[in-house]
């Protein structure tokens, strides 16, 4: 699995070179665009770094325009990080990517080994 998933990073990483995005800041974006906005603790807790470590991932995606840092207006100590129009758009754009090069890596399985995939896969999400 470690395999697979080497493969589809490197086939991400060349697909978003030119974006200036790491990983991690692929990741992020995923998160909240299916958690909404969210706090530094719980995307650290969600990539399994530290919150220092986050800061800095998060520093770099302000100012590359991905998010934007909200304060609540309670506790200015809270602060909710949110995604920009821009990567609301670049994370769509990416997903359609992925879709297409796990299409193609699909392609090259038989119908049988494709089967012997869905069964695998359904027995893990048992």
């Amino acid at each position: 699995m470690s395999m697979f998933k080497k493969t589809i990073g490197d086939l991400y990483k060349k697909e978003t070179s030119s974006l200036h995005c790491s990983l991690s800041h692929l990741e992020v974006m995923h998160y909240i665009s299916e958690h909404g906005s969210s706090g530094m603790k719980d995307i650290a807790k969600h990539l399994g770094i530290t919150p220092p470590s986050v800061t800095t991932i998060i520093d770099s995606m302000v100012a590359n325009g991905l998010v934007k840092r909200d304060a609540s207006a309670g506790d200015r100590r809270s602060v909710k990080v949110v995604l920009t129009g821009k990567a609301t758009k670049l994370h769509g754009t990416l997903r359609k990517k992925k879709t297409h090069m796990l299409t193609l890596l699909l392609k090259k399985l038989s119908d049988e080994q494709k089967e012997q995939l869905s069964d695998i896969i359904s027995t893990l999400v048992k």
